[in-house]
């Protein structure tokens, strides 16, 4: 089990306290602020998927918090033995009965077959309805029970009513019969008895019991004996509400008892939940994902965030171990970030095994230890008289002690507060005994003999946290693999150390420091450019891949278009040829059907003329071939083309003009209007137009026409707009055929639809010259008169 020191040392605590504000309940509160993390990967692993459910349940599933209800424990116990619970007690007991029942009926109504834990826990919560609704209706508030608890309840309330009423009229009426010995007219109540005040001087003349006097002595107050035996029956009538209050309460805390055993296990089933919740909700708000855990000493933390760092100031830090290396060594200036980044491999480690979400990237994974050892910090005992060395080193020993290959070490500036050389002696002979026992952890250093032992040694990794290296200010970026420079001369000069102090402090140091710390500021100069370089590479990268993508999704785009168009136009040519042909085909056959006629009289001519004219209309489209049958299409000699050739693509479906030759790819450029591609040459054909066909002689038909005597007017009476438009329209071709100059069209009045058509038509024609009503004599408003051309 992880000591309460090493926890509060990673801050854990601190953690836990901001968890424990989503909490709804004061059980659930006290049950997360003394929470531990787990050491068993099973039960670690059943901690973080409540966690995963409770999420679910409140963020995809709307699923409320437990409604608030106070802790009923001292409730249950006392009424378990008997006692009786006050109106207080019992609302409490009430609104606990209440949690457990929304909260599983919120969780039974999701139906999702992944919500197990969390739904095992729910079912074992007991729900008494008839009792949580009992104690509601009878009791109003704290200090107020119903009238409607009991038939006995009412009545005796309504008789105190009755008493209260009677008391207040014969005091009343005493009053004004006594008003000059009163000290005012008011009724007022002494230890629940009705009295008046009565001036000290007149007590005598008021017969009654006295029950009180002011502090002035000048009133006294006196119950009148009219009204003692009302006052004697009110007493009573109270006496005996108390006595049915306590009763009914007796009743509802005997039943609270028979339920007291499952209302205690609801307390424990709604804290579990609650807590589950409460991880939940800090685990969402604070962006924390959950992690891949395992048990072999694996950690890949993914730009973790320190949850206690504000999220616009927290620089997120990559750390990596346990796979091919057990220890980072980190190196590197100070104020540079070392000890944040190994009390979060810590802390993220804890908050994982406790259930909590941790602050990271998807991918990040981390393992479950049996133990969590640390010594960070100044942590010099004055009670002791242990000097900060001292005290380091004792936490070491006992660590050495205690450590296990399963155990997580991380040490803050190991072997400082020493002489340097002895400290790193000491630190190195430390690494090996925590390298030896197999166990995993971190270790921040200044010393270079560390950095040199990391190198020579696969089961410890170097790395540094990241600095300007001109303006040396720190970038709290870890570098694995990489051994960092303290800087401190550097450093000092940017805090404001006199450059010349700094001088002489660099000509102390030994010719081998000066030129390993030069190789590694040297190192990291190299690194930082090339990790520059390879950014800005990467974005490059990132904007072609782009680029192209954008270009290839527009020529799927247009090649899209392009099929779409060539299928519409085919489409509709294939239509309008249909719909010519069959209109022609109708117009010949009604010519032939003239034809047939052995008489032709002059409207047939007028109608054959009117059916020729407009199959003339339809000629284009029944002289037109389509157009796969207007050319030639033959394989293009790809030898022979050239810039400016015509030819037919058959990828576009479309004739397009040659841009450019490709001849190694054997391939062209072809432009359609504004579009250019580049196709194969197997895709390009020649075209070349058919010979135009001879055309036929048109067959003339000859026939005897046998003209009939010319008619004048026209009746329509009772045809529809349409027929008689029709009518009139044949009628004004035969008319004019004749050399009539004014005919007459009877349609008479009837609705007005019929003449209004035929106005209409007679406006539109080019062979009438004006046209009116009859007049007196001619059938006026029943008829029209034309004149024609």
């Amino acid at each position: 089990m992880i000591s309460e020191k090493v926890l509060k040392a990673l801050e854990y605590d601190k953690v836990l306290s901001e968890v424990a504000k989503f909490a709804v309940l004061e059980d659930g509160k006290s049950a997360l602020l003394q929470s531990v993390p787990l050491s068993e990967l099973s039960a670690v692993k059943l901690l973080n998927d409540k966690t995963a459910e409770a999420i679910q349940l409140l963020f995809a599933y709307n699923v409320s918090q437990i409604p608030y209800s106070s802790p009923v424990k001292d409730e249950i116990e006392r009424a378990q033995v008997g006692g009786t619970l006050n109106f207080t007690e019992l609302l409490r007991i009430s609104a606990a009965l209440r949690s457990a029942r929304v909260v599983k009926t919120s969780i039974a109504n999701v139906k999702d077959e992944n919500i197990k834990i969390i739904r095992e826990i729910s079912e074992r919560l007991f729900t008494d309805k008839a009792l949580e609704d009992d104690i509601n209706e009878k009791i109003l508030n704290e200090d107020t029970m119903a009238d409607s608890a009991s038939f006995r309840l009412s009545s005796i309330r309504k008789q105190i009513r009755t008493i209260n009423a009677r008391i207040r009229d014969k005091l009343n009426s005493y009053i004004r019969g006594a008003n000059k010995y009163l000290q005012d007219n008011i009724i007022t109540v002494r230890g629940d008895r009705y009295v008046i005040p009565v001036r000290a001087e007149y007590r005598s003349n008021v017969k009654g019991f006295v029950h009180d006097q002011s502090a002035s002595g000048a009133t006294v107050f006196i119950e009148p004996e009219q009204i003692i035996e009302y006052n004697n029956e009110l007493k009573t009538a109270m006496i005996e509400e108390a006595n049915e209050i306590r009763r009914i309460l007796q009743e509802l805390s005997a039943r609270v008892a028979l339920d007291a055993q499952n209302i205690l296990w609801n307390a424990e089933n709604l804290t579990e939940i609650d807590v589950a919740y409460a991880k939940a909700m800090y685990s969402y708000n604070n962006k924390c994902m959950y992690p891949s855990i395992g048990e072999h000493g694996k950690i890949e933390i993914l730009k973790g965030r320190h949850p206690l760092i504000s999220a616009d100031k927290v620089v997120p830090v990559t750390v990596k171990l346990g796979e091919n290396y057990n220890f980072l060594l980190i190196t590197g200036p100070n104020t540079g970030g070392k000890t944040v980044t190994l009390k979060l491999t810590g802390l993220l480690t804890a908050m994982m095994m406790t259930g909590i979400f941790v602050p990271c990237a998807e991918g990040s994974s981390l393992s479950v230890f049996n133990d969590i050892f640390c010594d960070i910090g100044d942590e010099q005992s004055i009670e002791q008289s242990l000097s900060t060395f001292s005290s380091h080193m004792k936490n070491i020993i006992d660590i050495l002690n205690r450590v296990t290959d399963k155990a997580l070490v991380l040490l803050d500036e190991i072997g400082a507060g020493t002489d340097p050389e002895e400290g790193s002696g000491l630190a190195l002979a430390v690494i090996e005994a925590l390298l030896e026992a197999n166990c995993f952890g971190i270790i921040t250093t200044h010393y270079s003999k560390l950095k040199e032992y990391a190198f020579g040694n696969p089961k410890i990794e170097n790395a540094s946290m990241d600095f300007d290296t001109k303006t040396f200010a720190p970038l709290y970026k870890l570098n694995i693999g990489i051994p960092g420079s303290s800087n401190a001369i550097e450093i000092s000069k940017r805090l404001g150390l006199n450059p010349k102090i700094a001088e002489k402090a660099l000509s102390f140091l030994s010719d081998t420091k000066v030129s390993f710390e030069n190789i590694l500021r040297q190192a990291e100069e190299s690194r930082n450019r090339a990790d520059k370089l390879s950014r800005e590479l990467e974005v490059t990268a990132h904007e072609k891949r782009q680029e192209l993508e954008e270009i290839r999704k527009e020529r799927e785009r247009l090649a899209e278009e392009l099929e779409k168009i060539s299928r519409n136009v085919k489409t509709e040519t294939r239509r309008q040829v249909n719909e010519k042909v069959f209109e022609a085909e109708e117009l010949l056959e009604e010519i032939r059907e003239i034809a047939k006629k052995e008489s032709i009289s002059g409207t047939d001519i007028i109608t054959a003329r009117k059916l020729k004219n407009r199959l003339e209309d339809k000629k284009y489209v029944l002289e037109e071939k389509p157009q796969e049958k207007l050319f030639d299409m033959t394989q293009a000699d790809f030898d022979s083309l050239k810039a400016g050739s015509k030819v037919y693509s058959q990828k576009l479906g479309a004739e397009a003009e040659v841009v450019r030759v490709l001849p190694q790819k054997k391939q062209a450029e072809i432009r359609m209007g504004v579009m250019t591609a580049i196709v194969n040459a197997n895709d390009l054909l020649t075209m070349k137009k058919f010979e135009a066909a001879p055309q036929k002689k048109p067959v003339q038909i000859s026939r005897k026409v046998e003209r009939s005597a010319p008619q004048a007017e026209i009746n329509v009476l009772g045809q529809t707009v349409l027929e008689g438009v029709q009518n009139v329209e044949s009628f004004i071709d035969q008319a004019i055929v004749n050399g009539l100059e004014e005919v007459k069209i009877i349609h008479g009045v009837g609705t007005g639809k019929l003449k209004a058509g035929i106005w209409e038509y007679l406006r539109k024609d080019k062979n009438v010259k004006e046209f009116r009503s009859g007049r007196y004599g001619e059938g006026e408003k029943g008829v029209t008169i034309v004149t024609l051309k």
